[in-house]
């Protein structure tokens, strides 16, 4: 809080106050006997001049809790358009796009200090820990706190396990009403596709609106996200598919369709594999996407509110969410989820989970997904149509519609060095060797990205490069930090 200015009034004296009384004189003449001069009246005495009383300056301490205008950091996405989830039109991004996982609460200053970089507009809490214990009310205060402090929007986890749709409701009405946070997006239960007891799919497909409409008596305003599948929603696989009887049942009820994507469970180690699925992202989306919207009859929002390379915590290595490979299937990942028409992407986690934090616990370090996310952090609204004739190298890139900002993001999953040009106008022929971007502009960029690595490249709206960032499968071998401002 600053300290008030102290406001010091000068307070006149006694004598200053005063105006002098006039005096009697006499003047002795030669010629005349002198006659006494007129006696005056005095003034009138004046009054004291009241001592000013001071008034300290009154500067209110803002509210940690204050609802914002505007989401993500510098990206100052108005809060409205982040909560106005739909499916975007092609080319567009949605608002709402990056976003995170909260996870073991709290947060300490140097966490949110080196999570801000990233300008996330949405963080949810939830996962299995918040889904079988007991609800902390304070740390549900605290996340919010937390939530306001790095400006994004709350996800809340309502849990499915143990507790009935009063208890839904009870958490929407003590964060709304009670507490007035102004929360709009939740989501019911975490993962219930691993429960593989006879009847539990069932009863949990039966019993998910009960939740949701109890929730929604509460606060009518707000969107419920679900199912919140771990695997099971393969929909050409009978067997493993819990996602089309949910659709069935509840399609016209949720707003938005949430599911998790952790490909592999640390145990691989060959990076080509690895980061080869990220390559068929856009292709599954696109086809999960047309699965809805056949058996709903609705274009229903999709989210993937928890994702990363492997879902083991515990596992640390090549194929470990923790690798560099990680961070090259994520940066691969994003691109290609934001291209696909994903409105929503939480990383699994921004902190305090062993191998699956984007910060190391106790140094807070960046991990490689760390990097990922970071090339993204001025990506804009608007989805550059771009072609790659580059063997093993892709590139994503975005326009910021406000100020005509471009962000490309190049992803090189090959062994080799790649040397290349980046044309700036996909009209005419294109030529094996180089990448081309529905820019319209007569220019083309030199680049080369080593092997296995990530980079970006800032143009401002006049395609001149402003900022750059390098970070490769050898420099994290070395233990250096990605290179920035290296281009041109």
């Amino acid at each position: 809080m600053a300290t008030p200015q102290k406001i010091v009034a000068a307070v006149p004296s006694a004598a200053a106050t005063h105006a002098p009384t006039a005096t009697f004189t006499f003047t002795p003449t030669d010629a005349a006997t002198p006659t006494d001069t007129a006696t005056p009246t005095d003034t009138a005495t004046p009054t004291d001049t009241a001592t000013p009383t001071w008034t300290p300056t009154n500067t209110p301490t803002p509210d940690p809790y204050a609802i914002p205008s505007t989401l993500g950091g510098a990206r100052a996405l108005p809060r409205a358009a982040v909560l106005e989830i739909a499916n975007p039109e092609p080319l567009y991004i949605s608002p709402a796009f990056f976003g995170a996982n909260y996870w073991m609460p709290p947060f300490n200053k140097g966490t949110r200090q080196k999570l801000a970089s990233l300008q996330f507009t949405v963080m949810r809490w939830g996962g299995q820990t918040f889904e079988n214990q007991p609800v902390d009310w304070r740390a549900l205060d605290r996340f919010i706190l937390d939530a306001r402090a790095l400006n994004v929007e709350p996800l809340i986890q309502a849990p499915y396990a143990g507790h009935d749709p009063a208890f839904a409701a009870e958490m929407v009405r003590y964060i709304n009403v009670e507490r007035k946070y102004d929360v709009r997006f939740w989501s019911i239960g975490n993962e219930q596709d691993k429960n593989l007891r006879g009847g539990a799919k069932e009863k949990w497909i039966q019993s998910w609106r009960s939740y949701r409409d109890a929730m929604k008596a509460v606060d009518p305003r707000i969107l419920i996200f679900g199912p919140e599948y771990s695997y099971a929603y393969d929909f050409t696989q009978p067997a493993q598919d819990w996602l089309t009887p949910f659709l069935q049942a509840n399609g016209d009820a949720v707003d938005v369709i949430s599911l998790h994507r952790y490909p592999f469970d640390g145990n691989q180690d060959n990076i080509n594999m690895l980061a080869r699925d990220a390559i068929g992202t856009a292709a599954r989306v696109r086809a999960l996407r047309e699965h809805i919207r056949a058996v709903t009859g609705r274009d229903i929002p999709l989210a993937f509110t928890e994702i990363n390379l492997s879902h083991n915590w515990l596992r640390f290595g090549d194929g470990s969410s923790a690798s560099f490979a990680a961070g090259l299937w994520l940066a691969e990942t994003l691109g290609q989820m934001a291209e696909a028409g994903v409105v929503m992407t939480n990383v699994w986690s921004a902190a305090n989970d062993g191998s699956l934090s984007l910060l190391e616990p106790k140094t807070l370090n960046p991990r490689p997904t760390f990097y990922a996310l970071e090339l993204y952090a001025q990506y804009g609204d608007r989805v550059v149509p771009a072609a790659s004739h580059v063997p093993y190298v892709t590139i994503h890139a975005a326009r910021d519609a406000r100020t005509g900002r471009v962000v490309m993001v190049l992803v090189n999953r090959g062994s080799a060095d790649a040397d290349f040009r980046i044309v700036l106008n996909s009209g005419g022929e294109q030529k094996a060797g180089n990448i081309y971007l529905d820019l319209n502009a007569r220019k083309r960029l030199p680049f080369a990205l080593p092997a296995y690595s990530m980079a970006a490249l800032t143009l401002d709206a006049q395609l001149q490069v402003t900022d750059s960032m390098l970070y490769a499968r050898a420099m994290h071998d070395a233990g250096q930090a990605p290179l920035e401002n290296f281009y041109p």
